[in-house]
């Protein structure tokens, strides 16, 4: 990654110059339905199969485009039975999700960006930024293009290809391009954009159909310089050339090498940005309530068969221990319960998690494989030690476990089976 790239993007990040353009690449950990798998359905539901091998000619193309028109002219329909296709598949809501997902939206949400745009049909981004005004397309935006860029108090989105809350929006056919394309409205919004504001491309792959179109048709959207966050492994010299001389696409790299696309391409904004993440905000800024003596003394849970209890009576740990060592377990396994509830991020927990794992390892390889004392005296050293293990830079005083929920995260993780967390020698 190019740090004078780094450099030119926070000196225009001062200045609230950058307008982040958003693509599918930044819904993929919603495993909303990919484009293949989309027109494979509209095939077999609207095709008599004697047209299937052409769409799937298409489709082994990647050209997308192309297999949607296919599919038109051989259903011998309009726009409107994929729009609802899409409307329908595409419709998810944060609200409707049973646990959180890593994902890099929250970490959009900087004070100096100011307008979105995006070629997503589905909703997730407004979701996932409070507050903002959102339009199913540029064209729903009739004030003017001043007001727009000098309201430092309001937040745009905009929905370029449409939005599935109407579905008759959605952009999907050449027809629909062209009328959008030539909109001499949208054409003029668009260089406005282009030529006061450097474009910064996340979750494209430029190998997209309808994001090459739109390159392809408004080369003159481009005159400024734009920036592509993207995966080394995903784009090769002939594509970085083509992106910087034709269009002043400059490629910041990254690699997932034991990492990830959401994690690297947050450490990216953190640094343009130099703000803290939404992760990091959560989690100074939402109170915690700690258990309280009535819900400890009224579990009326059966533990003895739990797998945490099982390695302490395997390594002879003492009555008196093993009822310490529940409380414990209660008290920490409540404490993740209740901070997932209040909405805390999974991050959260496994950052908690990972700490006293090391601080565990640590001791055992100390105190039990070095030094050669007992199990229980293992067990009361990491207790003592996790009640002092160095979370402030994780937590706060809002939202910090007690002394007797930190002691019993090392309990937790013994309950789970794929975690090496023993008290001697011997196995189950």
């Amino acid at each position: 990654m190019s740090q004078y790239y780094i450099n030119e993007l926070k000196k225009k990040y001062r200045e609230k110059k950058i307008i982040p353009f958003i693509g599918a690449g930044l819904s993929t950990p919603f495993q909303l339905k990919a484009w293949p798998d989309l027109i494979n359905e509209l095939k077999e539901t609207l095709l008599d199969k004697t047209y299937w091998r052409a769409i799937d000619f298409d489709l082994d193309l990647q050209d997308y485009q192309t297999a949607i028109e296919s599919i038109k002219k051989y259903g011998d329909i309009d726009d409107q039975p994929i729009q609802e296709k899409i409307a329908t598949d595409y419709s998810l809501r944060k609200e409707h999700m049973t646990k959180p997902i890593e994902n890099n939206y929250p970490d959009l949400i900087k004070n100096n960006f100011k307008i979105y745009l995006t070629t997503n049909y589905d909703r997730l981004l407004d979701d996932y930024l409070p507050k903002i005004n959102s339009f199913r397309s540029l064209l729903e935006y009739t004030s003017s293009f001043q007001r727009l860029t000098e309201n430092d108090e309001e937040k745009y989105l905009f929905h370029l290809h449409g939005c599935v809350s109407n579905p008759d929006s959605i952009v999907i056919s050449s027809e629909k391009y062209d009328e959008t394309y030539d909109n001499e409205r949208f054409d003029n919004f668009m260089k406005g954009f282009s030529s006061n504001y450097s474009f910064l491309f996340l979750g494209f792959s430029f190998d997209d159909t309808f994001l090459k179109k739109l390159v392809k048709n408004h080369k003159d959207f481009f005159k400024g310089t734009h920036y592509l966050i993207t995966c080394s492994e995903s784009i090769d010299s002939t594509k970085k050339s083509v992106l910087s001389k034709e269009y002043g696409i400059r490629t910041l790299e990254y690699s997932i090498n034991e990492s990830s696309h959401v994690e690297e391409i947050r450490k990216i904004l953190l640094e343009i940005t130099e703000e803290p993440t939404s992760f990091e905000k959560e989690i100074t800024s939402i109170p915690y309530p700690a258990i309280g003596i009535d819900e400890l003394l009224t579990e009326d849970v059966d533990y003895t068969n739990n797998l945490f209890y099982q390695k302490l009576q395997l390594a002879n740990i003492g009555e008196d221990l093993q009822v310490v060592s529940k409380y414990f377990y209660i008290a920490a396994e409540k404490f993740i319960r209740k901070s997932k509830k209040v909405g805390l991020p999974k991050e959260f927990i496994d950052s908690i998690l990972a700490e006293v794992f090391m601080s565990y390892k640590d001791r055992y390889s100390e105190i039990y494989s070095r030094r050669k004392r007992s199990s229980e005296e293992l067990l009361i050293e990491i207790h003592k030690n996790l009640e002092q293990i160095n979370i402030d830079r994780i937590v706060n005083e809002t939202n910090k476990p007690t002394g007797s929920e930190t002691k019993g995260f090392i309990h937790v993780l013994a309950d789970d089976v794929e975690k090496d967390v023993w008290w001697s020698s011997d196995r189950l």
